[in-house]
């Protein structure tokens, strides 16, 4: 695929998604995550030119979805054009920034009693899905379905660990999980998955430190590998990327309407 961000998605949930070629679309479908809307959608390989069209497909696609997910794997496709074809639709836009690591790194230590270290027993695991549930509340996600959403991602994680396609790494206060992150890689890309820290703890370096150890993890096994992140550039998190090194290299947009909207 062409940007990096489908890309490295593809490659993040390899084993957990079934991936159908056409020659204008892929179709990636997760049985297990049917809750998971961007596991679940069509992306198109042209920019958008027909919402009706393009909406009539995923459902023909997809028919089983309750949810519309749409994106295109057009690097630095124009927001304003997206907007337009699908006006008066009731889909949102939604663009994303990949920011990639191809300087120097600026490392940062974790904070005195802070402990990195990969996830491992169940209540771990069950604190970072209710870190991640206050965040994305927060973030005006539907309640509806939300912890089936959140135990199956942990459930698909879990998995992909069990294969050595990644980790999961959590900076934890004695048994409490302050902050935690994902990372996948190939021998080609590396990316970080699900950045995300508690509200008690944030302001700390604790990002910034699980976003050295992550690097290191991977790093090892991957070491010509380049590290991407998709985070919004201008926001908080996108800014904390950035002065650790990463840049923006792409933008992409997907067009998106959650089940009952």
């Amino acid at each position: 695929m062409k940007s990096l961000e489908f890309a490295t998605d593809l490659m993040a949930q390899a084993g957990q998604c079934l991936v159908r070629r056409h020659s204008d679309r892929i179709v990636q479908t997760t049985p297990a995550e049917p809750n998971f809307w961007f596991g679940n959608r069509v992306v198109f390989a042209d920019p958008p030119t027909d919402a009706a069209t393009l909406i009539t497909q995923f459902q023909e696609d997809i028919p089983a979805a309750d949810h519309i997910c749409i994106g295109w794997d057009v690097p630095n496709l124009s927001r304003a054009e997206v907007v337009a074809v699908f006006d008066g639709s009731g889909l949102r836009i939604e663009q994303s920034d990949t920011l990639a690591l191809r300087r120097e790194f600026h490392r940062v230590t974790a904070p005195a009693g802070i402990i990195i270290r990969p996830l491992s027993a169940a209540d771990e695991w069950a604190q970072s899905e209710s870190i991640a549930k206050v965040d994305l509340i927060k973030d005006g996600a539907p309640e509806r379905g939300m912890d089936d959403y959140l135990s199956q991602k942990t459930q698909a994680r879990q998995a992909q660990i069990q294969k050595g396609l990644g980790q999961w790494l959590g900076a934890f206060d004695g048994d409490r999980l302050a902050a935690d992150m994902g990372i996948f890689h190939d021998q080609t890309l590396i990316r970080y998955q699900s950045v995300q820290t508690h509200e008690d703890y944030r302001r700390r370096g604790l990002c910034s430190a699980l976003l050295c150890a992550s690097l290191d993890w991977a790093k090892s096994r991957a070491p010509r590998a380049l590290p991407v992140i998709v985070a919004h550039a201008d926001s908080d998190a996108g800014r904390l990327y950035r002065r650790a090194g990463f840049e923006l290299a792409e933008t992409t947009m997907s067009a998106y309407r959650p089940p009952n909207a």
